[in-house]
């Protein structure tokens, strides 16, 4: 995975601050995946949890990229109408 260009930076840097909760809409283009996968590697906690709203088409290409980036186990789940409640 390539660095991040700098408006990719100055995006991270103004959500991420561990004592607030943050909501980031992304649109697809301007290398939305990559920023996700940025996100979800400073997230990778088991205390943390990040939702990924409609990224059906793209849960196999950010794992991939969480791998390189050394997350061992990202945890991605789908989770849709035909899920169980209980396993929710």
């Amino acid at each position: 995975m390539s660095t991040l260009l700098p408006f990719h930076s100055s995006i991270l840097q103004q959500i991420h601050d561990p004592a607030t909760s943050d909501l980031l809409l992304l649109a697809r283009g301007l290398g939305m995946r990559r920023l996700i996968c940025m996100l979800l590697k400073i997230y990778d906690s088991p205390q943390n949890l990040v939702l990924l709203v409609n990224a059906q088409d793209e849960h196999t290409a950010i794992g991939e990229e969480l791998g390189i980036l050394g997350c061992r186990n990202p945890g991605l789940r789908i989770i849709g109408y035909e899920t169980p409640a209980k396993d929710r």
